[in-house]
């Protein structure tokens, strides 16, 4: 089995993922910061741990402004809806996955927020500037996107909403683990992420790094472990925002992810995918009515075939046992700034676990398929 759909969850796993789903389950069975007893205290550790290795990759001060969810979804959902006001206007880019652009067209259809979409095509702090309002008050931004790995300007951005004071979301959803990353050179107020990419965790697990915890709404109201007598909930992070249950086995299998990540360096992984990239390229080059889709980060990329259409072509190549993705890959708008929204592309994604040899077949099988 080749799996090039690592942009989506990766596969496969460093070998500490899974003996830390064990430990979960076997030394870590309680709940964290519901009990004293010896089970909740180990769990209530481990995810300490694991919130401050997550800080140490992200560049954050403080481990406790990272607030683990359930998924990368729900993290932009709760950076958004819990510092949206009545009358605010959004500015979004024009690769943002479905995670931003649902929330945002449901403030408008509500009648809470208004917003624009400005292009990455071209002078993009200009394509910004022509778009502020005296009432934009937040911006969001995919760092990397998830179709073709164009990497947006995102220091620029930064400086720029921080000058202004707009309050700046950043999806890192396909650019952590994949290369270099702090928190504090971008500028962002909230950065969301998964666990289950480019981080080597497994599904269940998301988290939003907030910047300032004043000025927050309660997103998810309930159990939090402290502050029991009282109706709202506690009003520091990241107890604030962790409402019920953490996933604990999610959480301590990304901790193991990060001891990996740590010890490999997203530098190291970075260089090995635009290693694997710029073959495929390469191949892809060589092949007739192949039309290549690749940004500036080499862990993504996409293409289109004059021959079948992407749904085709996917399923041809799971028939020869090749996990590609194809379609509209959950970004209409990454789509319509390509030209591909009639019909998407075949997306190719990498992990520091796939290989030449991988590439190299996956090229063949690709001719074969093409050629008949």
């Amino acid at each position: 089995m080749i799996y090039f759909d690592n942009a989506a969850t990766t596969w496969k796993k460093p070998d500490g993922v899974m003996a830390a789903i064990a430990r979960a389950l076997g030394e870590c069975g309680g709940n964290p910061g519901r009990s004293s007893h010896a089970l909740s205290l180990s769990a209530a550790e481990g995810v300490d741990a694991v919130r401050c290795s997550l800080a140490a990759l992200l560049g954050a001060d403080d481990p406790s402004h990272i607030v683990f969810c359930h998924n990368a979804t729900e993290a932009l959902n709760m950076a958004i809806l819990t510092r949206v006001q009545r009358g605010d206007h959004i500015l979004i880019s024009d690769r943002e996955h479905n995670a931003v652009y649902r929330p945002v067209c449901r403030l408008l259809r509500e009648g809470i927020a208004d917003f624009d979409v400005f292009s990455t095509m071209g002078d993009v702090m200009q394509n910004i500037r022509s778009l502020l309002r005296k009432n934009t008050r937040m911006l969001l931004c995919n760092h990397v996107s998830n179709v073709d790995g164009a990497v947006a300007p995102i220091e620029a951005i930064g400086r720029l909403c921080r000058e202004r004071g707009i309050y700046f979301i950043v999806d890192a959803s396909q650019s952590l683990g994949h290369m270099p990353f702090s928190c504090k050179t971008i500028c962002a107020d909230a950065v969301c992420g998964p666990g289950h990419k480019g981080l080597f965790g497994i599904q269940g697990c998301g988290f939003v790094w907030l910047r300032q915890e004043s000025g927050l709404r309660e997103f998810h109201s309930g159990g939090s472990g402290s502050a029991s007598r009282s109706p709202e909930m506690p009003p520091t992070l990241p107890e604030r925002m962790e409402a019920g249950t953490l996933p604990t086995p999610a959480i301590l299998a990304l901790g193991a992810g990060l001891d990996f990540l740590h010890k490999t360096t997203p530098e190291a992984i970075a260089a090995h995918e635009r290693m694997l990239a710029d073959r495929l390229c390469d191949h892809l080059n060589d092949i007739r009515g192949i039309r290549l889709y690749r940004g500036a980060s080499d862990s993504v990329l996409s293409f289109t075939a004059e021959q079948c259409s992407p749904d085709e072509l996917t399923a041809a190549l799971d028939d020869r046992h090749i996990c590609v993705r194809g379609g509209l890959h959950c970004a209409p708008l990454s789509h319509s700034a390509l030209g591909t929204i009639r019909e998407g592309t075949v997306r190719v994604s990498f992990s520091y676990f796939n290989t030449k040899g991988e590439v190299d077949r996956f090229a063949k099988e690709l001719t074969a398929i093409l050629a008949l």
